[in-house]
């Protein structure tokens, strides 16, 4: 998990989260047949020609069931021919040798902040730093994966729509990011700079952009605000998630709040009981409503004409659906998980509501993030045997055992949704001698298409098992198709 704030800023805890592919058909080819045909009226020389054409024919039609069948997302992974590689927050000073030791991805955050300091006004001395580092790191032979910085707000935005900030049942404020779920004012100034960026760069100079909703550029709601009482922040409490009919500074894809003015915890609403299923119903909205702000990201960049890839990034494991009836049976009261289910780090539930548009695939940022028993476990073929929403108590009790990119990788595939994978970082899991070769297996195993480490810097700075040489090893054996 990588926070989008700058080059050098701190990332947040990716341990912190813990806690449909389109079916072919394969038909005989018709010339074959023609030939068969052919080959009945011609004597002898004619039937050993249509044996000859049919057994060809059955040869290829085998090949590409097997191949069809292969790139089901259920079927099990297999190594692929080729992985991309790269670092996050990469530096211009090291894109040549970076590149040199096989790494082909450099890591580019744009601080919408200070693009745009004032209404209206873009800053060109910021504009052109960062066309210097487009080039040099083209000129190294690096495609560049952005984070456009929406996580990154300028302070006007707060001091232009106060009461549209991110707020909790207890009335606390979140000001790091701004409230992309629930404020359509809000939107149109995303909407407005990524339109300014467009044209100050050229979005399409960006091989990917990373997609996100919180303060870490992440898929989740905001961490909790500080408090000792009473249940985490759900931040479903501005007043337009509060408005229970039409509300035009609501997002019109946002269904209106099905019981505004309920509070986790309470047991009544409106002098009503209020039983599980409806704090099931209240807590399927919340969990919409931010697949929602994914899902007008994504928009957003397809009508601005953007063709590259747009990777969700993916914090940690989140919750299991035995912590989702617990909480819920709960009234949303503080459980073992309640910190993931006021997030929504759902992502069995969430993944599932994500729009699947041209070329939108998902990233586990929580590689060697320590989780799972053993340690940092690789995935298996027979995870396919998990239907992740649908979990029986016996594989409940397995699955959580297994590793946070284990669990996203079987998320993903059962949803159809390509995935790559990042390491969590030192700062949320200690490297360490052979933590490479780990990310590795897990990369290979899980079907990942590729790998961005985290951070370039620990490369260069004596990290143990994190050398430049460290990571050129583990990109060759795994080009070779070698598990390291």
């Amino acid at each position: 998990m990588v926070a989008e704030s700058g080059g050098s800023g701190p990332r947040h805890g990716g341990g912190a989260f813990r806690g449909r592919a389109v079916r072919g058909t394969v038909r005989a080819p018709v010339r074959g047949a023609a030939v068969m045909t052919g080959a009945h009226r011609s004597g002898g020389a004619g039937r050993r020609r249509h044996v000859r054409w049919w057994i060809l024919c059955t040869v290829v039609a085998v090949v590409i069931a097997a191949a069809v069948s292969f790139s089901r997302p259920d079927a099990p992974t297999g190594p692929r021919k080729q992985y991309f590689f790269g670092t996050l927050q990469t530096s211009p000073r090291t894109a040549r040798a970076d590149e040199a030791r096989g790494m082909r991805v450099a890591h580019l955050t744009v601080q919408w902040d200070r693009f745009a300091p004032a209404p209206g006004r873009v800053d060109r001395r910021y504009v052109a730093s960062l066309e210097r580092e487009l080039r040099m790191f083209r000129a190294e032979g690096l495609r560049v994966e952005a984070g456009v910085g929406l996580n990154t707000p300028p302070s006007w935005l707060l001091d232009r729509y106060p009461e549209d900030s991110f707020t909790d049942q207890r009335g606390a404020r979140f000001t790091s990011s701004p409230n992309l779920v629930f404020s359509q004012e809000i939107r149109n100034e995303v909407a407005g700079y990524l339109r300014q960026l467009d044209g100050a760069i050229g979005l399409d100079n960006f091989w990917a952009i990373r997609v996100g909703v919180n303060d870490t550029g992440e898929f989740a709601y905001p961490p909790p605000a500080a408090s000792d009482r009473g249940p985490l922040s759900y931040w479903a409490y501005d007043r337009h998630a509060q408005a229970g009919g039409a509300d035009p500074g609501r997002p019109p894809t946002i269904p209106p709040n099905p019981y505004p003015g309920w509070r986790p915890g309470q047991r009544t609403h409106d002098g009503a009981a209020f039983g599980t299923r409806e704090v099931s119903r209240w807590y399927e909205w919340y969990l919409g409503a931010l697949a929602d702000a994914v899902n007008w990201q994504t928009g957003q960049y397809e009508a601005l004409g953007y063709r590259g890839h747009l990777l969700v990034l993916i914090p940690g494991a989140g919750f299991h659906p035995g912590d989702l009836s617990a909480a819920v049976d709960g009234h949303l009261r503080n459980t073992a998980a309640g910190g993931l289910i006021s997030r929504g780090a759902g992502f069995f539930r969430t993944v599932a509501l994500i729009q699947h548009r041209r070329d939108v695939q998902l990233v586990s940022t929580a590689l060697v993030d320590g989780s799972g028993t053993p340690r940092d476990n690789a995935c298996r073929p027979s995870d396919t045997n998990v239907t992740p929403d649908a979990l029986t108590p016996a594989q409940e009790a397995r699955v959580r055992a297994w590793s946070s990119v284990r669990w996203i990788a079987r998320i993903a595939a059962r949803e159809g949704f390509p995935l790559s994978g990042e390491s969590a970082g030192p700062h949320v899991a200690a490297y360490y001698p052979g933590v490479m070769n780990r990310a590795g297996r897990q990369l290979k195993s899980c079907g990942l298409m590729g790998l961005m480490w985290a951070f370039d810097h620990n490369l260069y700075d004596g990290t143990p098992g994190s050398s430049l040489g460290d990571y050129a090893s583990v990109i060759a054996k795994l080009q070779k198709g070698d598990t390291p």
